[in-house]
């Protein structure tokens, strides 16, 4: 690709590292040539030292090198191979290795090389997406079915490219007429020239066309002003940069109201040394180029800069998003009302050899997703400079130009034109439809998140009257798509884009509605309302048997669980377990059904506090127990004292540290010896009750007190009634340990 060789000289010899030998003639006079950049000259000089001495690396490499600058990869990568295991192979060439071989189609090869370079010099960014170009080539030809490639019919055997719309028709660059002979290939200097109709092919104005290089131009404001590439020459002066080597400026010119172009004038960010090209422009009037100027990301980025107030502003680069350390250049903007497509050339994405053609809507920026536009406007050789336009009928379909050097054309690049039955971004996608759950209607102005397979956020849209949305994704990747709209819970559907030749993906997202359901518990101490802090709270739905809730009380001694599964007239059922040191545990079931929205209050409707404990605290008065009886002279459990030691049973079983003492006591009727034996073998009774259901026997012990405790003033000879006597009869269930 001939622009690339002549637009963008990289300045400097990379054979300087390379021996030479001083005592041929032959070599010395190609290395001479070889640093003025006149290489096809330098090749005759090498290739006839080469036949004198045909084991010679590094003059095979010089050889090598030269192709490698006249873009012919096939006669590069012939010479490459006879170096490819030398040591006169430096990293860089490793590189150009890998390059030639993709330009030929040789991609197993090329993948073996980039792989080689990248050892040698870490993990640039453009060889990662070589590489991964590689490994998915095959996707790059999906497009077949709706793009049609044919040559233009006013193609030279010269270099043709570069085309730009004008006055109903095109201008492009050429080198088809002699003017002058370029020592870097011995071609001619290039021209633009503008087609009128299929085949009548004219020079531009002379004011535009100079005696050196002119080339890929834009015409705008109702094709009154230009912005073109040119040599640094300018009155006749043909500029150089420090080192001495002619760079492109980018030269601007309006046309009189003779019809004739004004004497173009340098625009004002040009330097003599660097370059400056490809001008395309946008309705804002903001122009869009090339330049190798510092502080870019690699060899040619792509740069901005607004016209306003009748000034050019300074160029702000485009980023690392479009811009890698390869080339990017030959830039076009396609604009409606809804999109700004941006069309570069670049051999630092993911592509299918040399220069390939992406686009990337930058209508929210410059950091959205890079299309390759694939086959068959991509190949293996170099593709570049597209140009198109919407169809006035069928704003879906598209056509336009662009260059290329594949090996089927007439001259070195040619113009080809396109045809496409859809839009050329329009291409890898996800679409869905966000629904309800409940009856599978579709829900409007739904907002839908595009993620990574990190979670980290790709694009965001809203879903159509329709509940439709799409995004345009990549290749070989994992992804999220969040829905969210108001009155629904949140839903994530996650797909891969794996199959190789698909264009679509689908992803819906049905959305459950959200009633607010939840449920809320204030846990306090039972004897002073006090909110408990740091309560366990476990919480399973017993619907499922699965544990929807296990958290800690707060500072205000709440809790709170959304009901998100639910829907309005579920029946409900849950099972609330409440543990915190020095307490008792409890666990409690609340059954209900969801009548209406809302939250319910656990604590209105259910004893949710917890009884503080310590040891001697007797557990059957915080439990309500009620008395237990025996027949009269018996210690059997009756039935009725066996549901109040059931009570026990479930403390203990609730409180799996607790251990405590069953007490019997008396009152002071009868002889004091009696009561003692008849209240022991009670408790005793009662304790092997308890063990019986289950309780560990080093968790209680029974113990018959008699008479010997009492708890008012009921003692022998002190006349009472029967309901204070009845105070002193009792069980108590003291705590010993917690």
């Amino acid at each position: 690709m001939k622009l690339r060789n002549i637009l963008f000289l990289t300045l400097g010899c990379l054979l300087s590292s390379i021996v030479t030998y001083a005592q041929s003639s032959l070599i010395r006079q190609g290395d001479k040539l070889y640093e003025q950049m006149a290489y096809i000259e330098a090749l005759d000089f090498y290739k006839k030292a080469h036949r004198k001495d045909s084991m010679n690396q590094a003059l095979a490499l010089k050889i090598a090198e030269s192709y490698r600058h006249l873009n012919d990869p096939e006669s590069a990568e012939t010479w490459y191979s006879k170096v490819s295991e030398d040591a006169v192979m430096l990293t860089e060439h490793k590189l150009y290795y890998a390059e030639a071989l993709s330009s030929n189609g040789k991609y197993q090869q090329a993948q073996q090389w980039f792989e080689r370079y990248a050892q040698d010099n870490g993990q640039e960014r453009r060889i990662q997406n070589r590489m991964q170009g590689v490994q998915q080539s095959e996707s790059f030809y999906r497009n077949q079915s709706f793009l049609s490639v044919n040559e233009a019919k006013f193609n030279s055997s010269q270099s043709d490219f570069a085309p730009t719309y004008y006055d109903g028709g095109i201008v492009f660059t050429s080198a088809r007429r002699g003017k002058g002979r370029f020592a870097w290939d011995g071609s001619n200097y290039l021209d633009l020239y503008q087609l009128r109709g299929e085949t009548d092919i004219e020079a531009l104005s002379k004011v535009i066309n100079s005696r050196y290089h002119e080339g890929a131009a834009v015409f705008f404001d109702h094709d009154t002003k230009v912005v073109f590439t040119r040599s640094d020459y300018k009155d006749k002066k043909l500029g150089k940069s420090q080192d001495g080597v002619n760079k492109l400026k980018l030269f601007y010119a309006e046309k009189e109201e003779s019809g004739k172009w004004s004497k173009p004038e340098l625009l004002p960010f040009n330097s003599a040394e660097y370059s400056c090209g490809h001008p395309t422009i946008d309705s804002d009037t903001t122009l869009y180029f090339v330049s190798d100027m510092p502080g870019g990301f690699g060899g040619t980025d792509l740069y901005h800069c607004k016209y306003y107030n009748g000034q050019w502003q300074n160029p702000v680069n485009l980023g690392s998003t479009i811009n890698t350390e390869g080339d990017e250049m030959f830039p076009f903007l396609w604009e409606d009302e809804q999109h700004r497509e941006l069309y570069f050339a670049s051999n630092g994405h993911q592509g299918l050899g040399g220069l390939d053609v992406f686009g990337i809507d930058i209508v929210q920026g410059t950091n959205g997703h890079i299309t390759n536009l694939g086959h068959p406007i991509n190949t293996s050789t170099d593709d570049f400079s597209l140009i198109l336009e919407a169809d006035k009928k069928d704003n879906q379909q598209r056509s336009g130009y662009f260059a290329s050097n594949r090996k089927e054309g007439t001259g070195s690049d040619d113009i080809y034109y396109f045809t496409s039955s859809k839009p050329l971004l329009d291409q890898l996608k996800v679409t869905g439809v966000v629904t309800n759950e409940h009856d599978a209607t579709p829900i409007p102005d739904a907002t839908v998140i595009l993620q990574d397979s990190k979670g980290n956020e790709i694009a965001t849209t809203v879903a159509d009257g329709q509940g439709g949305y799409s995004f345009v994704v990549e290749l070989d990747k994992q992804y999220k798509v969040v829905a969210k709209q108001q009155d629904y819970l949140e839903n994530i559907a996650v797909f891969a884009t794996t199959e190789k030749q698909k264009i679509t993906w689908e992803a819906n997202v049905a959305l459950r509605k959200n009633h607010d359901f939840s449920l809320f518990g204030l846990i306090a101490e039972s004897n002073t309302n006090n909110p408990i802090v740091g309560v366990q709270v476990t919480v399973t739905d017993n619907m499922t048997g699965n544990t929807v809730l296990d958290m800690t009380t707060d500072s205000q001694g709440t809790f709170s669980y959304d009901m998100e599964d639910k829907e309005l007239d579920d029946r409900i059922s849950y099972q609330i377990r409440l543990n915190k040191e020095g307490y008792l545990s409890k666990l409690v079931t609340f059954n209900s059904q969801l009548t209406e929205p809302g939250q319910i209050n656990l604590h209105e409707v259910l004893n949710v506090q917890l009884d503080k404990i310590d040891i001697g605290t007797d557990i059957g008065a915080l439990i309500d127990i009620q008395p237990i009886y025996f027949d009269l002279g018996k210690y059997a459990i009756r039935p009725d004292a066996a549901e109040e030691l059931d009570k026990i049973v479930v403390i203990m079983i609730e409180n799996p540290g607790l251990e405590i003492e069953l007490g019997s006591h008396t009152d002071a009727r009868g002889s004091a010896s009696s009561n003692l034996r008849l209240s022991d073998k009670r408790a005793k009774a009662s304790a092997e009750y308890i063990i019986s259901q289950g309780i560990s026997q080093d968790r209680i012990v029974g113990k018959g007190y008699g008479e010997s405790v009492l708890i008012n003033r009921c003692a022998d000879g002190v006349s009472c009634s029967e309901g204070e006597h009845q105070l002193n009869r009792r069980t108590e269930f003291k705590v010993t340990s917690f």
